[in-house]
This record gives structure tokens, C-alpha cells and sequence, in this order.
């Protein structure tokens, strides 16, 4: 894995190579400096090169045809494609990778996790011994990250190394992203068990959405570098099966993570429903208790409230009180008669 980013300055298009967005040499040593044609250098075989192409140029496709790779990676380095995949032939690697959109500007040394505006991308890429070539059509963080850190005097030893380096970069922004909602998830926790449920079904919707856009590409990565490994199983000495089966290893573990945080919040969310449940029940229950004592004396009152003759106690100077008396006692009646049925006894 690279060291942390160092926020210099980003780099320019290539005037010598249109439709590339840089282009660095490494040594034998891992040392990176700009470079501005890919060509071997005899006084350093073990040097190698990373291209970075901009797929929403035009003349990217004609640069990319005059580099030494076989016509299947060149086809997939320009192809259209928004799938995860990871193919490999004699001569060369080649795949699409899953990567988060990153905004010119933003500082992603202080950016530690998805932010809500983060969308997907997908890096195109190419590999052989001497050439690692990258191609996307909008900004990617994980390989503006590895850019700026091997522009910051970081070392990487081979292009499998980088290509891996860019892939932990983008493990290492879901990792801390769920981190972060799973802390977000035990406020959340704290809260329900004490009971005090205000916002909770909105957070948890926001949070469980989140799960799901950190789900998805984990499981699109595990399921491709999972048939990579399986198909290229026999090859012990290889140094990309080791990587793949490194990151493979990762990503395996944070989709048990993720798949954790979605479990605890689909609980989480089937609780504060059994709560918000609970909590109409006991206010319908006070409600139908109240109806239910009230209607008696709502009776009596509407039968010596009409105006006919023969209505009992109208002469009486205590008829009043008898009224009200009445009405008290058909609220004790009904009340005694639900307590008997077991009507008046909460749940």
C-alpha cells in the first residue's frame, strides 16, 4: 500500500501526448518522474512506465494505438464499458475496475470517507511487465490518490504494485466510510434502546442507502477477482494471482462489514417500527378508554338535556346533582364492566 497523499499540485495534459493526463517513468528502484514518451530505456531495463489516458478525448483512442499492447487490452482500455471485469493473455492484463468520482480541488488528504455526492467510475486499464495504462472518462480519487502520492516521492516496485496500490486506495475509502456509519449506527443504537425514538426511521433509511452504494462494487470486485483467482489457480509463482488473491482477501472482509451494517439497520429499523407501533397502540388505547367512559354521561346528559315532558327530577331542587350523579355512576359501571371482560387492562 502507498503512503498518505501529499497535496501538491495536480498535473497537466501531456502536450506530447495528446489525450494522456500523465505520464511517469519508475526506475528499479520505484522512483517516479515525468516522463513524456513511453519508450525502454538501455541504460535502465528494469524501468517502467504509467500512461494515464482521458477516454473523453478523442484523440486518447489514437494515442493508445501507437502503445505496445495486444489488440484485446487496447480494446478494452477504450471500450465503453460500466462493469467490473479482469481478463488476461499472454502478452498482457487487461479489465475494468470500480473506483468513486472524485471533485477537482478537494483536498483528499483531509477527505477521508464517501461523501453523499461521490458517484461511481470505472477505471479502464492495461498491464504488462513495463507499462501499467489507465483510462477513465471522469476524475477517480483512488488514482488521483496514487498519483500524488508517488508524486511525493513514494516508491512502488512493479505496475501490478500500482494497479494494487490504486485498488487499497478505494478498499481503504470503504473501510473508513464504514466506520463511519457503523458509528453513526451505535448513536442511532443508543438511542432506540433508551427509548427516546425522534428522527430514527429517516437516519436509518439515509444509512441503510449508504450500505447499499458501498455493497454494490464490493460485490461486483469480490465476484470478478474471486473467478480470476479460481481460473489462474495453478499459477503459484504469479505475482498478479498473489495480488488478486491479496485484494480478494479485503474486499471479502469488508463486504462482511457492510453486509453487518445492513443487517444491524434492517433490525435496527424493524424495532423502531415495533416501537412507533407500540407507542400509537398505548395513545389509541388511552383514546378508546376515554370514548368508552365518556359516552354514558354523554347519554344522560343528552336525555335530561331534551325539552319533553315527564323528564325525572325536573321539580326537584336537587336534580342536578342527581343527574350528575347518574352519569358518574354509568362511567363506574362501564369502567367495571370493561375491567371484568379484561377490555381495560393494557398490553
Amino acid at each position: 500500500m502507498l503512503p498518505p497523499v501529499a497535496p501538491n499540485a495536480s498535473a497537466a495534459p501531456l502536450a506530447a501526448l495528446p489525450g494522456a493526463l500523465w505520464l511517469y517513468r519508475i526506475d528499479a528502484e520505484g522512483r517516479a518522474q515525468p516522463a513524456s514518451a513511453v519508450a525502454p530505456d538501455a541504460a535502465e531495463p528494469d524501468a517502467w512506465h504509467w500512461l494515464h489516458l482521458d477516454l473523453s478525448d478523442a484523440r486518447s483512442a489514437h494515442l493508445a494505438a501507437t502503445l505496445p499492447l495486444p489488440d484485446e487490452a487496447r480494446t478494452a482500455l477504450l471500450s465503453p464499458d460500466t462493469y467490473v471485469s479482469l481478463q488476461r493473455d499472454e502478452e498482457a492484463t487487461h479489465g475494468v475496475f470500480v473506483d468513486w468520482t472524485h471533485q477537482r480541488g478537494v483536498d483528499l488528504a483531509a477527505e477521508g470517507q464517501l461523501r453523499g455526492d461521490d458517484g461511481i467510475g470505472w477505471l479502464h486499464f492495461a498491464l504488462t511487465p513495463a507499462l501499467l495504462v489507465t483510462a477513465r472518462r471522469q476524475p477517480l480519487r483512488s488514482v488521483e490518490a496514487a498519483r500524488r502520492s508517488i508524486a511525493g516521492q513514494a516508491r512502488v516496485g512493479s505496475p501490478v504494485r500500482l494497479l494494487e496500490a490504486i485498488v487499497e486506495r478505494f478498499a481503504d475509502t470503504v473501510e473508513r466510510s464504514s466506520d463511519s456509519l457503523s458509528t453513526r449506527l451505535d448513536r442511532i443504537e443508543d438511542r432506540v434502546l433508551a427509548d427516546s425514538i425522534g428522527e430514527e426511521r429517516r437516519d436509518l433509511a439515509q444509512l441503510r442507502h449508504q450500505t447499499v452504494r458501498l455493497h454494490r462494487p464490493l460485490t461486483a470486485m469480490r465476484r470478478v477477482l474471486k473467478q480470476f483467482e479460481q481460473r489462474h489457480v495453478t499459477e503459484e509463482d504469479d505475482d498478479l494471482l498473489a495480488t488478486v488473491s491479496r485484494l480478494n482477501q479485503r474486499f471479502d472482509d469488508l463486504d462482511g462489514d457492510v453486509a453487518t451494517l445492513q443487517e444491524r439497520a434492517r433490525l435496527l429499523q424493524d424495532e423502531v417500527a415495533a416501537k412507533l407501533a407500540e407507542r400509537t397502540n398505548r395513545h389509541l388505547y388511552v383514546l378508546s378508554m376515554v370514548t368508552a367512559l365518556l359516552l354514558p354521561p354523554s347519554l344522560v346528559a343528552g336525555l335530561f338535556g331534551m325539552n319533553l315532558p315527564g323528564l325525572p327530577f325536573a321539580h326537584s331542587t336537587h336534580g342536578l346533582a342527581f343527574a350528575l350523579l347518574l352519569g358518574v355512576a354509568s362511567s363506574v359501571a362501564v369502567y367495571l364492566a370493561l375491567r371484568r371482560m379484561g377490555v381495560s387492562r393494557s398490553t
